[in-house]
């Protein structure tokens, strides 16, 4: 083949994958169409799915702040109009924080999810687990103003990789209280729901089995004689028992890591008629403990224990992958949001803009890890090659996601 026929063949790849990407792109836009606008319309300069969807675009581009976003768009506007009105020219910075705070955070986690639900491989022999966790964006606190940071409680789908729902913690509440809210908008059916110790409450489990899941989580101090009893419970005469099979289920599982080796020992019995209060805990089938022993390279053994209860029978993999993958929802979540997104350096002070905002840099975060594989770079590194050529790399990445798409 002749020099010249490649660059032409070459060329109409990219006219194809350029015409694929814009159509991929409305489709968002008009997802983003579906979003309630509360301002007053004969006021309104910038369309809001405009503002939306180039906030979306300049967080892929590894745009972090609202000045940052102005600046995508102004440096992105001709090629941006090929699939946005952008009416009115470009919004400042203070206008997309604006806008973006008087959206409904129900509704753009509802377009996230769904969109990136059409996108992800779901393993359908792997158990749905949802982890509950909260995290807080440092960056927004001012000290001598005594204006606390925003504080999010996430829920993390084990089985699709992505955070499916969150809420924002008022200021004088906490977890807790959190919880309930979030797990009434859930379909708990089949689910499995893990949490950390401090949001083990008799309430909310309760509301977790009213809604149709089960419940797998962390016992701790927070319970006084509960957490005592259960802790002498697993005593060593009992543990020995609860190998051997009679009493329970065991497992061990043993990572290397800087150096290390970590054994994990997971114990879990439905011997749990002996606790005085058993009936006020809804539906607890069975107590578990998982000792970690860390064997340091000189030598040096650390030996942690930890305790849970749970709606699960006598099932000690599902019990053990439950504890396992909890850690999904600060490994996969809340350090890329840290490392990848830089949210704890972002000093917004509006909770609701700023609560927005992560939310769709949790949606950039989902599109990224759907085409990491291809890219085989870091999601930080992917973010900084898009940010060299935003235009270029937006257009693979959205062909990308729509190859993914026509395999389904």
């Amino acid at each position: 083949m002749k020099t010249e026929d490649i660059k032409n063949k070459l060329n109409c790849e990219k006219i194809d994958m350029e015409k694929i990407s814009i159509t991929e792109l409305k489709h968002l836009k008009n997802q983003a169409k579906r979003l309630t606008d509360k301002r007053m319309k004969r006021k309104c300069k910038y369309k809001i799915w405009d503002i939306v969807c180039v906030a979306l675009l300049a967080v892929i581009s590894n745009c972090n702040e609202w000045e940052e976003i102005e600046m995508f768009a102004i440096k992105n506007k001709e090629w941006l109009r090929n699939f946005l009105l952008l009416t009115g020219g470009i919004p400042s910075a203070q206008t997309y924080e604006r806008v973006i705070s008087l959206l409904e955070p129900n509704e753009i986690t509802e377009i996230c999810v769904e969109f990136s639900n059409i996108l992800t491989e779901i393993n359908k022999k792997k158990k749905e687990m949802y982890h509950f966790d909260g995290k807080i964006e440092r960056g927004s606190s001012r000290k001598y103003g005594e204006i606390k940071p925003l504080n999010v409680l996430n829920v993390f789908s084990s089985k699709c990789g992505i955070c499916i729902e969150q809420e924002m913690i008022e200021e004088k509440t906490n977890e807790i209280t959190t919880i309930p809210k979030l797990i009434e908008r859930l379909n708990l059916k089949g689910v499995i729901c893990t949490w950390d110790a401090l949001n083990t409450q008799k309430e909310n489990v309760k509301a977790v089995i009213e809604n149709g899941g089960d419940y797998c989580v962390a016992l701790k101090g927070n319970q006084g004689n509960f957490y005592i009893d259960v802790q002498d419970y697993f005593d060593e005469d009992k543990l020995l028992v609860i190998e051997s099979g009679y009493e329970g289920s065991y497992s061990l599982t043993r990572e290397n890591s800087h150096n290390q080796i970590i054994t994990y020992e997971y114990y879990q019995t439905e011997k749990v008629k002996w606790y005085f209060e058993k009936e006020k805990w809804e539906k607890l089938r069975s107590i578990g403990m998982v000792r970690k022993t860390i064997e340091k390279g000189n030598g040096e053994k650390v030996i942690e224990k930890r305790y849970y209860i749970s709606s699960l029978l006598r099932d000690i993999e599902t019990f053990s992958e439950a504890i396992r993958s909890h850690r999904e929802v600060e490994n996969k979540l809340h350090w890329q949001m840290d490392y990848t997104f830089k949210c704890d350096e972002n000093q917004t002070v509006n909770k609701k803009a700023l609560f927005n905002l992560q939310i769709i840099k949790k949606f950039a975060l989902n599109i990224l890890n759907l085409v990491k594989e291809d890219y085989k770079r870091s999601l930080k590194k992917i973010r900084f090659l898009v940010s060299l050529g935003a235009e270029e790399e937006i257009h693979n990445i959205f062909y990308l996601l729509h190859k993914k798409k026509s395999n389904f």
